[in-house]
């Protein structure tokens, strides 16, 4: 792959997975935490387009940046490098393998909109069917939200533990710059691995997942602008 193809895949699909991401979180997560089926329910419902376009902005976008990542191993070199590469593409693997579990939850929140309507009826028949089938769909919901939720700290966990040994890897071994060389990749890298980790591991067992999504949010716009500022430098350079 040339320079530019490299700059281009890092640059462009980490902006394109972070716009899929900004809409996810605004569409679908908003205020509601983690373990709030009732309000991401309510969030999800009639979403099937938004979910759609989250989930194509996520599978394209995701690989893409693995793409140029791979693109550019040995920029750095040695065992924090390779780690850092291969952790983040195992992370991605996660994330792109569960964001159908999306559109599972527009389908069920929809369905749950129409047994709430059916629990209204004054067929008290057909009101008690509604309420069972309704309780049914937050269970399973809840299941597959529980399955979402520890897949999604896996990959976060994969995602910030590759840019930590990313960022020891050019602080240690390269002398890279990005297009703007007063911002030091190493170290910025390194600031990705810690707070996505710390969000993971501290933050979202103490003070809640909103917080904790916030401050990985944080987490990953760095990480995309890492991505950003390397592919730039390396899309304007002769191959």
């Amino acid at each position: 792959m040339s320079n530019k193809g490299k700059g281009i895949c890092l640059s462009l699909g980490g902006i394109v997975a972070f716009i899929g991401w900004i809409l996810y979180q605004v569409t679908f997560i908003g205020n509601a935490e983690n373990d709030d089926i009732a309000a991401l329910m309510e969030n999800a419902a009639g979403e099937t387009v938004m979910a759609t376009v989250v989930i194509i902005l996520i599978i394209i976008g995701l690989p893409m940046l693995v793409a140029g990542l791979r693109g550019i191993k040995g920029q750095a070199g040695g065992t924090f490098e390779t780690l850092g590469i291969g952790f983040v593409t195992l992370g991605v693997i996660v994330f792109v393998a569960t964001i159908g579990i999306l559109g599972t939850h527009v389908t069920m929140a929809d369905k749950l909109a129409t047994y709430m309507a059916g629990a209204a009826s004054t067929d008290p028949v057909v009101a008690a069917q509604s309420m069972d089938a309704a309780a049914a769909a937050q269970i399973s919901t809840g299941a597959v939200q529980a399955f979402n939720v520890a897949a999604g700290n896996i990959g976060s966990l994969l995602w910030g533990a590759g840019f930590l040994c990313i960022g020891i890897a050019y602080t240690l071994n390269s002398s890279f710059k990005s297009i703007i060389p007063a911002i030091p990749l190493g170290p910025l890298a390194a600031v990705v691995g810690i707070l996505i980790i710390v969000s993971v591991l501290i933050i979202d067992p103490t003070a809640g997942s909103s917080t904790a999504g916030l401050v990985g949010g944080i987490g990953f716009a760095i990480s995309v602008l890492w991505a950003t500022l390397v592919g730039a430098k390396l899309a304007t350079a002769s191959d």
